[in-house]
Order: C-alpha cells, then sequence, then structure tokens
C-alpha cells in the first residue's frame, strides 16, 4: 500500500471519529437535564442518543487502550532500551500516586467550600488531591532535572 494512501485514510478516520464525536457530545448538551420531568429524564436515559454516545466513548476508549499495547510492544520490538525507560516512569509517576493516595488529605466538603448540593465523597476527593499532587511533583522533578541537566554533563567531562 502507498504511504499516501495511507496517511489519507488514516486523515479520514481521524476527522470521522471527531465528527461521530461532535455528534455524541450535541445529544448530551441538547438532551434532557435536571430541569426537565422525570419521565422526560427516563426517556433520554433509555434513548437511542444517550446509548450511542456512551457506546461511542467505550469504544473510544477500548480502542486507544489497545493501540496504546500495540505502540509498546511494536517499541519494545523496535527500541527496548527507551521503552523500558518508558515505562519505568509509567511505573514511577503510579508509585508516587499510590503514596499519596495512602497519605491521603485532610480536605473534605466543608474545608473545599462545596455547595449542599454538590456534595462528593471522601475517596473522590482523596484520589483527585492525589492526582494533582503527583502531577505538580513530577512537574517540579521534571523541571530540576531540566535545569540540572547542562551541570550534570559538564561535571561529567
Amino acid at each position: 500500500m502507498d504511504i499516501k494512501k495511507l496517511f489519507n485514510y488514516l486523515s479520514i478516520l481521524k476527522f470521522g471519529l471527531a465528527g461521530l464525536g461532535v455528534i455524541g457530545c450535541l445529544f448530551l448538551f441538547f438532551g434532557e437535564n435536571m430541569n426537565s420531568t422525570m419521565q422526560d429524564q427516563e426517556t433520554f436515559r433509555d434513548g437511542l442518543s444517550l446509548s450511542f454516545t456512551v457506546s461511542f466513548a467505550g469504544f473510544l476508549i477500548f480502542a486507544s487502550i489497545g493501540l496504546i499495547l500495540l505502540f509498546f510492544v511494536t517499541q519494545i520490538i523496535s527500541n527496548p532500551k527507551k521503552t523500558l525507560m518508558s515505562i519505568i516512569g509509567v511505573i514511577v509517576a503510579l508509585v508516587v500516586y499510590l503514596i499519596f493516595l495512602m497519605i491521603g488529605t485532610g480536605d473534605s466538603n466543608e474545608s473545599l467550600l462545596l455547595a449542599e448540593d454538590v456534595q462528593v465523597e471522601k475517596g473522590t476527593i482523596v484520589s483527585t488531591t492525589a492526582g494533582i499532587y503527583t502531577v505538580l511533583t513530577l512537574i517540579v522533578v521534571a523541571l530540576v532535572a531540566a535545569v540540572a541537566a547542562p551541570f550534570m554533563g559538564r561535571l561529567r567531562k
């Protein structure tokens, strides 16, 4: 197969999937909301538009997971050293997240000043806080590594 045709087919697939995603979002935006009657909400929940949107989102998630696994397999075959370093980086991020998750947080619905009708469970607050702390910690580590890298190169010489 010609590489130009492959890129054209992939562009068509990309725009087609994006178009289906936009249509799914429009189904949700213009669907029933909490101000509608219970019967309208149930009809929307059981209807084709919500079913399509949820099914399409599930398809995209599973396809993404499959493509990620395929990417890692092809990268391990073609460039194992860099791929293993990437996998180690993902594992380090997971370990940092789990450490922050085990530490927990002192935040609550009251300390976050959430409205009475927007209450969340403690587990949601803990996991969200752990994710935020993980991202911030790894950004700081990356910035320190970027700043220190030129100096480390000079020290090695």
